[in-house]
């Protein structure tokens, strides 16, 4: 395996992630690093079709907890070995919106399926590719549904649909997640209308793990 560096951005629904993510590729690739930026499910064109899947609000309440599940360690499956693997092998800076901290926090706390199985799920979709850093974007669930701007779908997705809820179990997850793994994990709280604010923390957390 090569030398690349494997970030991970994560956090609940509305947290801005997405945006925080480009942000960092464009500063990454001003600084002169080569930088790869994914999205998980996602990824390539066959996981991709799983997303739509999973993400898709036609299959409201049609598909079971389980499935989910599977459906998305499927996607990672893919993710891994056809994205991941090769793109640290060529030593790229991979910045990815997502990746298995999201199964553990969404169905794991979320749905409340078995952390154990999750974890082992988990550790075999993920082929022993585990990330160097992991940003969690810390918003309350109330702020996020609010914020939410779905640009996949009209309205919200099947996943911003399962309610305050459930959103509060799995913005939770993500701080226990946070709290279990404090060397990988580093919470970034939300500041509503600062954005640049939020890139700064991210960037230095960032320029810890690469040393710069």
């Amino acid at each position: 395996m090569g030398k690349g560096i494997f970030i991970t951005i994560e956090g609940g629904e509305g947290c801005g992630k997405t945006e925080q993510s480009k942000l960092l590729e464009e500063y990454l690739k001003y600084e002169g690093y080569k930088v790869f930026r994914t999205r998980e499910p996602g990824g390539d064109s066959f996981s991709e079709k799983i997303r739509d899947l999973v993400k898709n609000p036609i299959y409201t309440g049609q598909i079971e907890d389980l499935t989910e599940l599977l459906l998305y360690e499927a996607a990672r499956v893919q993710f891994v070995s056809r994205i991941i693997k090769s793109k640290l092998e060529e030593e790229y800076i991979i910045i990815s919106d997502r990746y298995y901290d999201s199964t553990t926090a969404y169905q794991g706390y979320g749905d409340g399926i078995d952390l154990k199985v999750i974890k082992g799920l988990n550790e075999l979709a993920s082929q022993n590719i585990h990330p160097d850093l992991t940003l969690i974007i810390d918003i309350s669930a109330e702020l996020g549904l609010k914020k939410m701007k779905n640009t996949e779908y009209k309205g919200s997705d099947r996943m911003e649909s399962k309610g305050l809820d459930y959103h509060k179990r799995v913005n939770q997850g993500y701080r226990e997640i946070a709290r279990k793994n404090p060397k990988r994990v580093k919470l970034v709280p939300y500041i509503e209308n600062d954005i640049e604010s939020m890139q700064e923390t991210i960037r230095n957390h960032v320029k810890e793990v690469l040393k710069i």
